[in-house]
């Protein structure tokens, strides 16, 4: 995955980069490319998570014509989970700090979002892995022993993305 930061820098204009050196504008352009960034790495993150959920549903599926329905529920609540992680993931908040905003977002707290955001990115390789583990799994221990740890996967990325806010409000705020 890319740095998106190195992304949107290297692709301001003309204008925006003679913005950027007059006083006043410098910062402002700054944490505007930040923000940017951001919202470009959350998009990554939500869509990753989509081919999870993707992959999921596929396994799902599998378990239907395998028979093994009685772990499908289980499953749906995976999948649940996830769903809430990738909607909550798409529309969280960025750090917007206009003039009258009640949270003043700075470029250190939005570097520091960046860096949280890109530890919920690397959280989808966890699944990946589980789900491989539950694709050629045949005994109904081990089946259930991954759904259960899948289960804790969903779980704690729909906690690790309500932690974001506090990053944001340096844990002035609960929940997303």
């Amino acid at each position: 995955m890319s740095d998106f930061r190195e992304e949107i820098y290297s692709q301001r204009g003309g204008l925006k980069n003679l913005l950027s050196k007059v006083p006043g504008f410098k910062g402002y352009i700054e944490k505007e490319d930040r923000r940017t960034a951001d919202k470009m790495l959350r998009e990554a993150v939500a869509n990753r998570y989509q081919e999870v959920r993707g992959r999921l549903s596929a396994i799902q599926s599998d378990f239907v014509d395998r028979g093994k329905l009685g772990f499908l529920d289980d499953l749906e609540s995976v999948g649940t989970k996830l769903q809430t992680f990738i909607d909550r993931t798409r529309r969280a908040s960025y750090g917007a700090s206009g003039i009258f905003s009640a949270i003043k977002v700075d470029q250190a707290k939005l570097d520091q979002i960046y860096e949280y955001d890109n530890m919920l990115l690397a959280g989808a390789d966890a699944f990946e892995s589980a789900l491989e583990t539950l694709e050629f799994a045949e005994d109904n221990e081990e089946i259930q022993n991954t759904i259960r740890s899948l289960n804790g996967l969903a779980r704690k990325s729909v906690q690790d993305l309500s932690g974001r806010k506090e990053v944001i409000t340096g844990g002035a705020a609960s929940g997303e």
